[in-house]
């Protein structure tokens, strides 16, 4: 009998026939009509990824410009941004600004952890999507469209609205 019956049972304080024990008996156990229920997986946990206040430099046709935002994760397990695409410009690429003694130099990147839990922050001499060899003209007041892409097989639509510097 399972604790739950027992302790029914002993609130109850009524005296049952034999015939009334067996039936809680077996209602707390497997029955051979009744298959005993599997466990069923819960799927992994996914990264929750938002962006918060996009916004692109203008540019010219033909041109580059960086796209800046705060990308969330708000979920507990970590993913890695591997990547971006765009069909504002030819090449679409993660790139990271970073000083070396008196000099900034700019470098692409593979991909970039975001933590759970966490935010990382794309902004001018810092992590930015860079979008090179613009199809047109993007001026202030125009929005450039791209897709943000993780390793967990995710994938993030961002609208970035397009300013002045």
């Amino acid at each position: 009998m399972c604790a739950a019956c027992a302790s029914a049972l002993a609130r109850a304080r009524v005296r049952l026939s034999a015939l009334a024990a067996a039936a809680v008996m077996a209602a707390c156990g497997p029955s051979a009509e009744r298959p005993a229920t599997e466990a069923v997986p819960l799927p992994p946990p996914r990264a929750e990824m938002a962006v918060h206040e996009a916004w692109a430099r203008s540019a010219d046709s033909g041109a580059m410009t960086s796209v800046y935002f705060t990308l969330t994760n708000r979920a507990t397990v970590s993913d890695t941004l591997q990547g971006a695409t765009s069909a504002a410009a030819e090449e679409v690429g993660l790139h990271m600004s970073m000083q070396h003694g008196n000099t900034m130099h700019m470098a692409s990147v593979q991909s970039l952890p975001v933590p759970g839990e966490d935010s990382v922050l794309f902004a001018p001499l810092g992590a930015h999507v860079m979008l090179t060899r613009m199809t047109r003209a993007y001026a202030a007041g125009d929005t450039i469209a791209l897709t943000l892409t993780f390793t967990s097989g995710q994938s993030l639509e961002v609208r970035a609205g397009v300013r002045q510097p």
